[in-house]
């Protein structure tokens, strides 16, 4: 009994499988055109295609089978919105407001598309009966409701710490998500659904890579201080975001759009970098170099590796979304923690320095001078300008106003202080 039940199953799973077999052909000579396919050898296709860019042509046969229901077949990639498909040399027109390339047909004959890729030759395909080509599409809507929900309400805790604690690294972290977030509503094909295409398409895609390289690099600055610590590699930032900024045209072909994704990645990996050279320096960098190379190494592999004709851990549009959701949550963690820790530190260098210079006080003249001779070289002009502000008691936003510079970099200034006069105690107050 059980032995008759697993074979009913096994033929039951096979005979699905049969329904939404895929055969393809790679015409590089353009031999085929609809009057002699049917003559073509096709064979099976069990992955999708990638391969290098070329002017080759691709052709999909959906083999005739007994049925009553309609198909569709679907290409999963936004950049592919045209082809030919015909059934019995009748041409067949693409469905209209679909976030992929998508065509619907009977069974009763086989059925054949051609596909020219304009940019790289990176073609997904499903095929479904078209009433689970429907639940699957209501299932994505619902998921994608939650998760543009999700980040809508990221962006807007963002803003609002912004509003409250005035940390800049609150305000580019939200309009840096609001740019990745775009990027995921177009690979979701969402710009198709609502028939957004050509030049206006184009200028978005490469408007919003200008975006995510701008704002990443803001981000990373105020969350790093990275100026502070290497600021030429943040002028090669910026130098490259002009380059890419004079580079918004509106005609894209492969060459164009590979070179661009380079260039936007090259900017992502050099805001990337100060985290892992300051990976020790606190808990905060930490995280933020973990969380930032996920959707990094992601992005890298389906926006320039695929391109290339390879890939290296199979990265598709639906990775992407979960490494950016990922990213989304560790990050936003990870501001309002870095901000956590800055006031507490701030709190407790304020503390130090303030008692450091009551003791000054109480020394002879002689030693005074002696501290302030071995100590005080060590600071900048604007250290010891800040240094004398603390001394008079003034506050971080009183200081700030003061010098004309942002409470963030106010910070900066007091812990670099902290760590040259080597303050930590009363104690060691005294022995220096």
């Amino acid at each position: 009994m059980k032995f008759n039940f697993f074979l009913l199953l096994f033929l039951l799973q096979l005979s699905v499988f049969s329904q939404t077999k895929i055969y393809f052909l790679k015409d590089s000579n353009h031999n085929f055109s609809i009057n002699n396919i049917e003559k073509a050898q096709f064979i099976l296709l069990e992955d999708q295609i990638l391969d290098k860019h070329s002017n080759d042509s691709y052709w999909f046969k959906i083999p005739a089978i007994k049925t009553d229901s309609k198909y569709i077949f679907r290409i999963l990639y936004e950049r592919i919105n045209s082809a030919k498909a015909f059934q019995n040399a009748v041409k067949y027109e693409k469905l209209q407001n679909q976030r992929y390339l998508s065509y619907r047909f009977s069974r009763d004959n086989d059925f054949y598309i051609r596909v020219t890729p304009k940019l790289h030759a990176y073609i997904p395909v499903e095929l479904k009966s078209e009433s689970e080509m429907l639940l699957k599409e209501s299932n994505q809507f619902l998921l994608n409701g939650f998760y543009y929900g999700f980040t809508f309400l990221i962006i807007i805790y963002n803003l609002f710490y912004y509003q409250v604690f005035k940390d800049d690294a609150f305000l580019y972290y939200a309009l840096f998500l609001t740019s990745i977030s775009f990027a995921i509503f177009t690979m979701d094909g969402m710009l198709n659904f609502y028939n957004i295409s050509g030049k206006i398409n184009n200028f978005l895609l490469v408007l919003n890579g200008f975006s995510i390289a701008y704002f990443s690099s803001k981000f990373a600055n105020s969350y790093l201080f990275s100026n502070e610590y290497y600021p030429k590699l943040k002028r090669f930032s910026y130098i490259l975001i002009i380059i890419l900024g004079l580079l918004c045209i509106n005609q894209i072909n492969y060459y164009y759009l590979l070179f661009l994704n380079i260039l936007v990645f090259i900017i992502l990996v050099a805001n990337w970098l100060p985290a892992v050279l300051l990976f020790k320096k606190n808990r905060y960098t930490k995280i933020f170099a973990f969380a930032y190379v996920i959707i990094l190494f992601c992005g890298i592999d389906f926006f320039i590796l695929k391109f290339l004709g390879v890939s290296v851990i199979n990265v598709d549009a639906r990775t992407i979304k979960i490494g950016a959701f990922l990213e989304m949550i560790i990050l936003s963690f990870a501001v309002l923690y870095r901000m956590k820790m800055l006031r507490k530190e701030n709190i407790q260098m304020t503390t130090e320095i303030i008692n450091y210079s009551k003791l000054l006080k109480n020394k002879n003249s002689k030693n005074k001078e002696f501290l302030v001779e071995v100590n005080m070289k060590k600071l900048s002009l604007r250290e010891r300008q800040i240094f004398n502000l603390i001394l008079s008691e003034k506050s971080n936003k009183e200081i700030a106003d003061i010098v004309h510079i942002s409470v963030n970099t106010v910070k900066f200034h007091v812990k670099n202080i902290y760590d040259k006069l080597k303050i930590k105690s009363r104690k060691e107050a005294l022995n220096l």
